[in-house]
């Protein structure tokens, strides 16, 4: 449980409570784990207790020798060399390895790793697997592939082409079975098995992302698959599954069988559901999204393998100009009617009928990690709202054709020249767009001051606008005053960093490194009041009005009818959109990052795999979880000053970032990617009883699962919405 650390009302998180997947699966060590690194090297010393916290007693964590429990395996590179090189600084380092072709072509591709995944067991039972088939396969390169129902004792992690179900055995360390209590194995859909796939053409249907949310009453679990199957559960089949065998024990084996199962063409990614309009979107690497429309009434949606996916949906597809597209006919012909649109819009919103609307980019567009919903001021879902990799955001209105265009919101970052970094000729790659939310007022916690507001000192924020993105402050400096965090990397905060490899054509680190914005380093930093004698706000006032006037054509709405607020993440850098039209806006660049050498990168990856792209919104506690796939989870509570006058009206501080600085010291966190990150409301104290799912509300765990299977386990809660996260 969290202890009390700082004042009373802390939004707090416990202490880490560890334990490896060697320990958990029961993995003799003569057997090696992929990504599994060495951790008994000990770093030199370790930092003392900041003067707020108070020495943990660690007799409730996993010993050091279980923290310890294996040796390390690593597999011999062929493709590394021993031999340092005069253009890498120094350091004895290995380097001079070759990136495949086409990582840093446009796309999510940015790495493999080659793994042999036995197909053999193919025709088995999906649950008869389990316990023959050794170690848990990790798919790499993927989007969050772990999730912990809001509703039921469950955690679900995608291994593969499997989902492994589990119920946590303790309410405090989140013990999991060595054995998943069940285990679920979708098979393809017909059509995947022509769409194939896009990271791994050999063995496609593996998931690269699920998600859990409600639609309507029902909590479901819903898969994005490589080869573009698109397969959903409702989560109280998977309980009801559960207790059964809890009840009646294994040997009578059935499994739950998924009430959604589609295809969207090509490797499917972004993943929404939307609870009160009972609607589910989902991106593809066709650069569009799918929004699926379930009827309301007549015959309920159920899906039959033995019969094609067109009869269960009706498609209609809208272009980025907000038409309806008909590709069998010319570019000469006109398209239909007023009043025949006006009657697609009625017959698809008396929702008697499957439909499937295909939000298409055009030209524009290009791979789409992630999507949400946005609401109307009735609740019901009116957009999705969706981040490409190349950073644009996109405002896709669901259910209107006469010709209303999708808005386009570029990244606030320049594209500058990359002739500089690392001599390299080819074009610049500005920071790519991976997360995004949706966030209504109401998940914004009020705070007495700007200061708490933006989790720093004035003086240490900046100031930027010009036309083009509009007016920010840039919180970056924030980062100083994150608790328990640590800006270097522990292999270089360790002087360990010969255990880096170094890849010479890795030009996205020193990309990165570059600031979002030229900041004038003589620049007088202005007041945050919109007061008259404000130049800042007076000059923004000026050029808004001569912007507004040498236009005479309509602007797009770059803001959402509700009055909720974009967040937008990056590789590193995290973005809260104004909720009005001419607001400012907050920037937090580098959040997660950790300082290590130029173009050193994990011997397992091959190249730099940070990236937001993990967003998780806890509404009960003001708070967004980002995990990135470099292993770093970052807390960030969302706020509104109570201060009137202000030129921001909403923000966000980082207030933790997990795993911490001394769970790092420790050698709790893997130097490995994360497999996903699950937040869910934590049972009640006392050990769990099997279907037990009663919870209180205001306490949540979250648990972080890395490529080596390790799983590090907080609690967190929030007492009072005045005070600072704190972790002990």
């Amino acid at each position: 449980m969290a202890k009390a650390v700082g004042s009373e009302g802390a939004l707090r998180v416990s202490k880490c409570y560890c334990e490896t997947g060697r320990k958990r699966h029961r993995i003799p060590r003569s057997i090696p784990i992929p990504f599994e690194t060495t951790q008994h090297l000990n770093p030199p010393h370790e930092d003392p207790p900041l003067e707020d916290e108070e020495e943990e007693d660690d007799d409730s964590t996993l010993s050091d020798e279980d923290d310890q429990d294996a040796d390390i395996f690593l597999e011999d590179a062929p493709y590394l060399s021993d031999e340092p090189t005069d253009a890498l600084e120094d350091n004895p380092l290995l380097v001079d390895f070759m990136a495949p072709q086409g990582l840093l072509a446009t796309g999510f591709f940015e790495g493999v790793l080659d793994i042999d995944i036995p197909d053999e067991m193919a025709d088995q039972e999906p649950d008869e697997v389990a316990e023959e088939e050794g170690i848990p396969q990790v798919a790499v390169w993927r989007l969050n592939l772990t999730a912990l129902s809001q509703v039921y004792n469950i955690y679900m992690v995608a291994y593969a082409d499997k989902i492994y179900v589990s119920r946590p055995r303790s309410c405090v360390a989140n013990v999991l079975p060595a054995e998943p209590d069940l285990v679920l194995r979708p098979q393809p859909s017909a059509m995947s098995l022509s769409v194939g796939g896009y990271l791994d053409d050999n063995f496609p249907h593996q998931i690269n992302h699920l998600i859990v949310g409600e639609l309507g009453n029902e909590e479901i679990l819903l898969l994005a698959y490589d080869d573009g199957d698109v397969i959903g559960y409702y989560t109280r089949h998977i309980e009801n599954e559960l207790l059964r065998r809890e009840r009646d024990g294994r040997n009578t084996r059935s499994t739950p069988e998924p009430f959604f199962h589609e295809n969207v063409d090509k490797s499917a990614w972004g993943l929404a559901i939307h609870k009160q309009s009972r609607v589910i979107a989902v991106s593809s690497n066709t650069h569009n999204v799918s929004v699926f429309v379930f009827a309301l009434t007549g015959q309920p949606y159920r899906h039959m393998p033995s019969v094609d996916a067109d009869e269960f949906f009706r498609n209609i597809v809208k272009d980025e100009n907000g038409n309806v597209s008909d590709p069998d006919r010319s570019p000469s012909q006109d398209g239909p009617d007023d009043a025949k649109i006006a009657q697609l819009e009625y017959t698809i919103r008396r929702r008697d009928a499957n439909w499937r609307i295909v939000l298409g980019t055009g030209r524009a567009g290009t791979n789409i990690p992630n999507i949400a919903f946005s609401s109307d001021a009735n609740g019901e879902a009116d957009k999705v709202v969706a981040v490409d990799i190349s950073g644009r955001l996109w405002l896709m209105d669901i259910w209107h054709f006469d010709h209303r265009p999708h808005v386009k919101i570029d990244g606030l970052h320049r594209a500058r020249s990359r002739a500089r970094f690392q001599g390299l000729p080819e074009h610049f790659h500005k920071p790519r767009g991976w997360g995004v939310l949706v966030l209504p007022e109401s998940s914004f916690l009020p705070m007495k001051t700007k200061e708490e507001a933006l989790g720093l000192p004035l003086s240490d924020a900046k100031y930027a606008f010009n036309d083009k993105i509009g007016r920010w402050v840039d919180i970056s400096q924030g980062i100083k005053y994150v608790k328990n965090n640590s800006s270097v990397h522990p292999w270089t905060r360790w002087r360990q960093t010969t255990r880096f490899a170094f890849n010479p054509l890795e030009p996205r680190r020193a990309q990165l490194e570059t600031t979002w914005y030229d900041f004038d380093a003589n620049m007088t930093l202005p007041s945050l009041y919109d007061s008259i004698g404000d130049s800042f706000s007076r000059e923004w006032r000026e050029s808004r009005s001569e912007s507004t006037n040498s236009r005479n054509i309509p602007r797009l709405e770059t803001v959402l009818g509700d009055g909720s607020s974009i967040l937008r993440a990056y590789e590193m850098d995290i973005e809260l959109r104004s909720f009005e039209e001419g607001g400012m806006g907050i920037m937090f660049e580098k959040a997660i990052d950790q300082i290590r050498p130029s173009q050193a990168v994990l011997p397992s990856m091959r190249m730099s795999h940070e990236r937001l792209a993990n967003l998780i919104h806890v509404p009960e506690l003001s708070l967004v979880v980002a995990g990135s796939l470099c292993g770093r989870v970052a807390l960030i509570t969302l706020t509104r000053p109570e201060e009137r006058g202000l030129s921001f009206k909403r923000g966000f501080k980082i207030e933790a970032i997990l795993p911490t600085k001394r769970d790092e010291d420790r050698q709790k966190r893997p130097i490995c990617p994360l497999l996903g990150v699950a937040v869910g409301p934590a049972p009640l104290s006392g050990d769990i009883e099997p279907g037990d799912r009663s919870a209180d509300g205001k306490r949540y765990r979250i648990m972080l699962h890395y490529y080596d299977l390790r799983i590090l386990s907080y609690d967190m809660f929030r007492s009072s919405p005045t005070e600072p996260l704190a972790v002990a």
